[in-house]
């Protein structure tokens, strides 16, 4: 039986999907020659392209993670920052590509929300887990 629209509750791990649909949006936008020229290929394109796949790579690899102890925490917890500093380094790369290559506004626009989405996403999880392996995180 469907839920009603209006009393659906987000997934607990949407993290995953706003990681993947980054990766999608971001890969078919790199490829687009409208969008980055092949001169841009090697100097601008495939770097984006690189910190979106390692966010998610770093995304799979936390959740992946089965914490019994506080090395498994820890490593978990690491994975998780690691996506976030990919995630800024994305936007940097993104705020590059736009003021160099002019970039549509909108396309931007939605990019950046994408990755601000998954990076609040990515708050909420990391900040779940610390309350769910308390006994393991040094606060």
């Amino acid at each position: 039986m469907s839920v009603v629209v209006g009393k659906r509750s987000q997934g607990k791990l949407r993290v995953l999907n706003d990681a993947s649909e980054i990766v999608r949006y971001t890969l078919s936008s790199v490829k687009n020659e409208k969008v980055f020229p092949k001169s841009y290929r090697w100097l601008l394109s495939q770097k984006i392209a690189d910190e979106a796949v390692d966010a998610y790579a770093c995304i799979r690899r936390a959740n992946a993670v089965n914490v019994k102890n506080a090395k498994d925490y820890e490593y978990r917890r690491n994975q998780q920052l690691r996506a976030y500093a990919h995630l800024e380094a994305l936007l940097g790369l993104i705020d590059i590509a736009f003021n160099v290559l002019s970039i549509e506004a909108r396309r931007v626009e939605f990019w950046t929300g994408l990755i601000l989405q998954t990076e609040n996403s990515l708050k909420n999880w990391a900040r779940s887990d610390k309350t769910r392996y308390s006994e393991f995180a040094e606060f």
